[in-house]
């Protein structure tokens, strides 16, 4: 579909979520939430008169619309995560709820595509998952390859659940499960080949359970830190857990644990910092670590490095040339 395209149902679907959160009277999360929903279930459910005659009109369009233009899943996924940009600014959503960008998602995917060998039936799970940019960044890519997973979707946050929900009907048919859950307590965690987050930033609101190596004993916890060693737990064997975190995660304040803590549980595969050009605000910079559980197999060394602006053609070209030779170096390593 054409970038026009795209703009056409954007300006659409925006103005329909503008009209319905004042006829309705909510937030624009939740209105865009009912249109997706009566979209997905082909009829506007309609109460106390409301949303109104107008409205309902213009959803029933945008419905028809979007059957028979038949949007490819990438092309459904820009679209709303335009649209959900558009609704979290008019919300003022915190930092730690905003989608995961799309240069970032490509970036994680690729490396994830080249590293964790999934196949068909494995299952995949993002454990922040938020509204689903990231894992549905993931798994396009991975449906372009040939691989059709199970996938679990995992939040706190039952607003962003819900959006989370309404988007994969569209894109996937309903096919991901969600489940809403503090992942930090969580104990009886499902298990997957890969793992996947964008870690919220900062400290833990309440007490961590005392079974985390990563907690600290004066003060609040660091989430983020708390929720890099849970990423364990969800993980077979063989299992990979690629995850996006603060770029000085390894070297700041109250790293000593979690390094420790990696060091006697897991190995680091690789540490890549993303683009500074990714980020206004450089100490919001951050990087995709990659890790295993100790009992996997592994004796290759650890990837560490910098992507360069993705408009630097020539360098980013021979960084990405750098990242395939270490893959094919650490597969041999594990084959031999």
């Amino acid at each position: 579909m054409t970038q026009e395209k795209i703009a056409q149902y954007f300006d659409n679907l925006t103005a329909i979520t503008t009209d319905f959160s004042k006829d309705v009277d909510m937030n624009f999360t939740g209105a865009l939430v009912e249109i997706l929903e009566d979209i997905n279930d082909g009829s506007v459910h309609v109460d106390a008169n409301k949303p109104n005659s107008v409205i309902v009109e213009q959803i029933q369009t945008l419905t028809q619309s979007l059957r028979q233009d038949k949007l490819s899943a990438d092309d459904l996924r820009k679209l709303l995560q335009l649209v959900t940009l558009k609704v979290h600014r008019e919300d003022k959503v915190p930092a730690n709820s905003q989608i995961t960008p799309d240069g970032i998602g490509y970036l994680l995917s690729d490396f994830l595509l080249q590293t964790a060998a999934l196949k068909t039936g494995d299952t995949l799970i993002d454990f922040n998952v938020g509204t689903g940019n990231l894992l549905n960044t993931v798994n396009n890519l991975l449906v372009d390859n040939g691989i059709t997973v199970a996938r679990i979707g995992i939040d706190n946050d039952s607003r962003q659940l819900a959006l989370a929900s309404a988007v994969d009907g569209l894109i996937n048919d309903r096919t991901t499960s969600f489940y809403e859950a503090d992942v930090v307590q969580l104990e009886d965690t499902p298990k997957a080949k890969v793992v996947i987050a964008d870690l919220p930033v900062g400290y833990y609101p309440m007490a961590a359970p005392s079974y985390y190596a990563t907690q600290l004993a004066n003060g609040q916890s660091m989430v983020h830190q708390l929720l890099i060693e849970k990423s364990l737990d969800f993980l077979t064997p063989d299992g990979w857990a690629y995850l996006l975190v603060p770029a000085d995660v390894l070297s700041g304040t109250d790293s000593k644990k979690l390094l420790g803590m990696l060091t006697a549980k897991a190995q680091i595969k690789a540490f890549l910092q993303l683009p500074n050009n990714f980020f206004q605000n450089q100490s919001a910079a951050k990087a995709i670590l990659v890790i295993r559980k100790k009992q996997a197999e592994n004796t290759g060394d650890i990837l560490m490095g910098q992507y360069p602006p993705l408009k630097d053609v020539d360098n980013l070209k021979k960084f990405l040339q750098d990242i395939k030779a270490w893959v094919k170096l650490d597969r041999e390593k594990n084959e031999a």
